[in-house]
């Protein structure tokens, strides 16, 4: 059986690298982050498919971000 601290330990060594996708959409200002780091924390337990899905959300431009423009129709 794992003992407190063992248990501390695995949590500080994982939470950084499963918060990820929140750090990078925070970092590169995001305009969804809100929505991506809900996303992230409701997606983990769901065999992480929320964290690659959110991992791929956070490190991509949406189109009117990249020119800082709406797109014209």
């Amino acid at each position: 059986m794992l003992t407190l601290n063992e248990i501390l330990i695995g949590l500080a060594v994982s939470l950084p690298f499963l918060l990820l996708p929140i750090f990078i959409a925070f970092w590169r200002g995001h305009p969804k982050k809100g929505r991506l780091a809900l996303l992230n924390i409701l997606g983990l337990p769901v065999f992480g498919i929320g964290w690659v899905l959110a991992l791929i959300w956070a490190v991509t431009v949406p189109d009117s971000a990249e020119s800082g423009t709406e797109p014209r129709n």
